[in-house]
């Protein structure tokens, strides 16, 4: 039953969609809603599909991680976002490619660190919602995720030890570390030792650093992987705070705001018509899983990342995983799903859906950020020239749109909706 202070609320939501089906020419080129038997069916139809955005529900809990939501560790770790100095030439943070003036992105196709990535730099707004991280998913967890990028090569480059001894001599970090986990364990190495070192990655090749972090007696190596663990779930900490805000679609589900023609129309081929709901659905705009599109390699090679299919080995072996020995959380849910995952030949090339909030802003588009607007994205799901077929890895559900300009525009026009208000909160 609805409660009396809601019912204005709907009342008002029911008249908005009223006047947008009865509405001239808002239909043009929609032949499936002007199919339905009457208008009240469509309003129904469409009242209905606007529901389940009046409210995104909290962040869902991070059993992994106990510091979650520990602000003395949410306090430490965006220190950690912001400094430069965890990186091999002191001018790479975190925040260098999620930038916050650019709704935590880098706006450039490949993202650039020390080096250069191989792939798009995903925003971190709301990313705590999301059940994989990365493109291909190999970090199941938000603060996991922090784990790799202060060691890879072409992102900061860093290693643990070095890292480790910087919090520790560093009097403002060392007061926040000491401020959200107390003292740091016994066995950590002199505080003049300034060999790098870190444990050799998956599939990497033995270098120096890797080769050092061998000559380290376990019971150091332990010490330094304590304290990299809090350091990297201070980070997850941190980012479960930037969560993204109310959207004016959002506001427009509630009846506190109104869309443009366009913008309901937009919604309209969304969520009716192009079916683009089947992979961005719910009220995150995705369902969290992995498809390929079918997208070209170089010059029109075939695509020679394989997305999810190298990454589930990976992660199966993370010690930062939900499974893996610095989780909170080993014998939960979560990490009984990823001991179950398997890198079948149907995961090549998979990529993960991303989220729709704030597309807008998060431009360019794709992992490996080949479309700088959403006109293009629109267009190549329009017409899906260029896309390429491995076999049966590309997915089943993908069908040229066929939209006309107008209905294109109208397209895109529902998507820039769905960025944040500026000062608006959460829902």
């Amino acid at each position: 039953m609805m409660i009396p202070s809601a019912q204005p609320k709907r009342n008002s939501i029911v008249m908005r969609v009223l006047l947008f089906v009865c509405g001239v020419g808002i239909f043009v080129g929609v032949s499936h809603i002007t199919s339905l038997s009457t208008e009240k069916d469509a309003q129904l139809r469409l009242t209905k599909s606007l529901e389940p955005f009046a409210t995104r529900g909290a962040i869902p809990l991070d059993r992994t991680n106990r510091w979650a939501d520990d602000p003395k560790a949410a306090a430490f770790g965006s220190l950690l976002f912001h400094d430069l100095r965890f990186s091999s030439n002191a001018a790479v943070s975190c925040a260098t490619c999620h930038d916050p003036e650019r709704a935590f992105t880098d706006g450039v196709p490949l993202a650039v660190g020390v080096g250069t990535g191989k792939r798009n730099t995903p925003t971190v707004l709301g990313a705590a919602r999301q059940r994989w991280q990365t493109w291909d998913g190999r970090a199941d967890t938000l603060w996991s995720q922090a784990a790799e990028p202060i060691e890879a090569a072409a992102e900061m480059n860093f290693d643990r030890t070095s890292a480790v001894q910087l919090v520790r001599n560093d009097p403002t970090l060392f007061a926040a570390y000491s401020a959200a986990f107390g003292e740091m364990p016994l066995g950590l190495p002199p505080v003049e030792f300034t060999q790098r070192a870190r444990p050799l990655r998956l599939g990497a090749d033995m270098d120096e650093a890797s080769i050092a972090w061998d000559a380290l007696v376990p019971s150091r190596r332990a010490a330094i992987d304590e304290v990299y663990s809090r350091m990297v779930k201070s980070l997850g900490a941190f980012q479960r705070t930037l969560d993204a805000k109310s959207s004016r679609f959002d506001r427009h589900a509630r009846g506190d705001a109104q869309l443009t023609a366009a913008e309901l129309r937009g919604w309209v081929l969304f969520h009716e018509v192009a079916k683009c709901d089947q992979c961005h659905s719910g009220v995150e705009f995705t369902d969290g899983e992995f498809h390929n599109l079918g997208l070209p390699g170089a010059d029109g090679r075939l695509p020679d990342d394989s997305g999810r299919h190298g990454a589930i080995p990976k992660l199966k072996v993370d010690p930062y995983s939900s499974a893996g020995a610095f989780s909170d959380d080993q014998d939960g849910k979560q990490a009984t799903l990823v001991r179950g995952l398997k890198s079948d030949p149907e995961t090549w090339g998979q990529m993960r859906t991303p989220s729709l909030r704030n597309v807008a802003r998060t431009a360019p588009y794709m992992h490996d950020g080949r479309f700088a607007t959403l006109d293009a994205v629109v267009d190549f799901y329009n017409t899906l020239d260029g896309a390429v077929a491995l076999d049966h890895h590309r997915e089943a559900v993908l069908r040229p749109l066929g939209l006309t300009a107008e209905q294109k525009a109208d397209l895109v026009a529902f998507l820039r909706s769905l960025d944040s208000i500026e000062n608006s909160e959460p829902d």
